[in-house]
């Protein structure tokens, strides 16, 4: 396991028991990979991930926003990803029950003050990868 992953980690465990609604929508998620600025999970969409019409909740698409883009700020060295200036995320397709989602954080840039990235959420299909969502997020992050 690379350091950088060791530290991603290390802060999603911290994030995990802190943060009930992480808690709640990615208990099963698997971060198998991270480098400086990268970071890559993994997840099966379920129900509770799910919006009345039965396809993936954009409000489980902000959060994994959020989320991964808090992770990629992690992998960069810092213990804490910041606070949440900016986010936005545009709706590209759907995934049902059962469909398996990649997640890809990046850190764009981490400044003394701001730290800028982008997530995209993919899901599998025959065909190779389909986007779902993209997301930006720009998070206030102590000065180092």
């Amino acid at each position: 396991m690379t350091g950088e992953l060791q530290q991603v980690h290390k802060v999603w465990e911290r994030t995990r028991s802190n943060s009930p609604i992480y808690g709640f929508l990615l208990d099963e998620v698997d971060v198998y990979d991270a480098e400086k600025g990268l970071v890559r999970a993994r997840l099966q969409v379920g129900p509770r991930h799910l919006n009345s019409k039965g396809t993936l909740h954009g409000a489980f698409s902000a959060c994994v926003t959020d989320w991964a883009g808090g992770l990629s700020i992690a992998s960069c060295g810092l213990d804490s990803t910041g606070v949440s200036t900016d986010i936005h995320v545009n709706y590209l397709s759907t995934a049902s029950t059962g469909d398996w989602l990649e997640i890809e954080g990046r850190a764009n840039k981490v400044g003394n003050s701001l730290a800028f990235t982008t997530v995209s959420i993919s899901k599998k299909s025959k065909s190779g990868l389909a986007i779902v969502a993209q997301g930006s997020h720009t998070k206030y992050v102590r000065s180092r």
